[in-house]
């Protein structure tokens, strides 16, 4: 583990060059930075706050509030509630941004949860993360949920273009009980433009409340297609199947504009589904790539009654004193201007390719398997 060291009246700063304790919307966060990329993720609800290429001129693809967010662990609902939405939503609101980790449920608490305290998407994107080790280009970060009983834990690795993330959900307790995981990814502007930004996934048969659909065919108030941003309406969720035939998933946004490609790759078998949400106002813009191990938005109650969807699992049990595993990783590369979107990526080897739609030229990217 890396040793802390602590001045007075300065932030603490790991021993390590390329990572450190920033603030980072004037809130509390690590940074692992290597040559090309650099990542940051906040202390309170471990929210991935940032993914920047360094050559993509400092752009972050991930969505950062207009209005100032707070430590979600310092959230007061007298104090607070108002100014974040009110209701179920307010505490997370509070200090969301960029992708956060959607755990022990991906949705809305209950009634009686939300009275009993508990906001959206589970007690991960809350509570105060501490960090358990670190090295040059990783750290390494826990939390435990003291309502839900369960503990999280998160590695980032930084090679590259490549950042390699490994988190681990753990169950201490006696009872077997299901779990909802969602990695729930919001992109966002000034990456995120209506008309511009193109978007593709690995994905196949996919829902929308009863009708069905099939990807890049999507519903929000009318049919849409969801490889494009359009240019107004309302929010929506689609859920999605990410294609069986492949080991590795993956969604991957381009800003031609801007030069900049940005995407994730999964395993499959960690992450079969994939929720894509929208928010498309002239107050917000916002796209959510969500990988999931359920498409089942809601309390544990609703997610419980669905155990599988087109014959495959929609959650997943997390056994007494047992553990789940999962990793992924974010890559992001500089395209040329008049660069059509992508057609497909795909892991080879020791590579990552990343496909032009119609145009069949790549982009490679050398990763390392060893953290996929």
């Amino acid at each position: 583990m890396l040793r802390l060291l602590v001045l007075a009246g300065v932030l603490p700063v790991l021993a390590s060059a390329q990572v450190s304790a920033v603030r980072f919307q004037n809130r509390e966060a690590w940074r692992v930075e290597g040559s090309r990329l650099r990542v940051t993720v906040m202390q309170s609800g471990g929210h991935i706050g940032e993914i920047v290429l360094k050559e993509g001129g400092g752009l972050n693809p991930l969505w950062i509030p207009a209005a100032p967010t707070i430590e979600p662990d310092r959230y007061d609902p007298a104090r607070h509630a108002k100014t974040y939405g009110g209701g179920p939503v307010s505490r997370l609101m509070s200090g969301l941004l960029g992708h956060n980790l959607c755990f022990p449920f991906w949705g809305n608490p209950s009634e009686a949860e939300f009275k009993a305290g508990m906001t959206f998407h589970g007690e991960a994107g809350i509570v105060r993360w501490r960090q358990t080790g670190g090295g040059a280009d990783w750290v390494a970060m826990a939390a435990d949920l003291p309502e839900s009983r369960t503990r999280v834990s998160r590695t980032v690795r930084v090679v590259g273009e490549v950042a390699y993330f490994e988190e681990r959900g753990e169950n201490p307790t006696a009872w077997d009980r299901p779990v909802g995981w969602c990695e729930h990814v919001t992109l966002g502007p000034p990456f995120l433009e209506r008309g511009v930004t193109d978007i593709q996934a690995s994905l196949t048969r996919g829902r929308f409340e009863q009708r069905e659909l099939t990807w890049p065919a999507g519903f929000a108030d009318g049919p849409v297609d969801l490889r494009t941003i359009r240019d107004g309406g309302a929010g929506f969720v689609n859920n999605f199947l990410v294609d069986p035939a492949r080991e590795f998933g993956f969604f991957a946004a381009v800003n031609a504009k801007r030069g900049l490609l940005f995407g994730y790759v999964f395993r499959r078998a960690h992450f079969p589904w994939l929720n894509v949400w929208e928010n498309n106002t002239p107050q917000m813009l916002t796209r959510g790539m969500e990988f999931s191990n359920t498409p089942t938005h809601g309390t544990m109650k609703v997610m419980v009654k669905t155990p599988e969807l087109f014959g495959v699992p929609a959650y997943e049990w997390l056994d007494a004193r047992g553990s789940l595993r999962k990793r992924f990783a974010a890559f992001s590369a500089r395209v040329p201007r008049g660069y059509r979107g992508v057609g497909d990526v795909q892991v080879e080897g020791g590579r990552l390719t990343v496909v032009e739609r119609g145009a069949g030229s790549t982009i490679r990217i050398d990763v390392d398997r060893r953290f996929l």
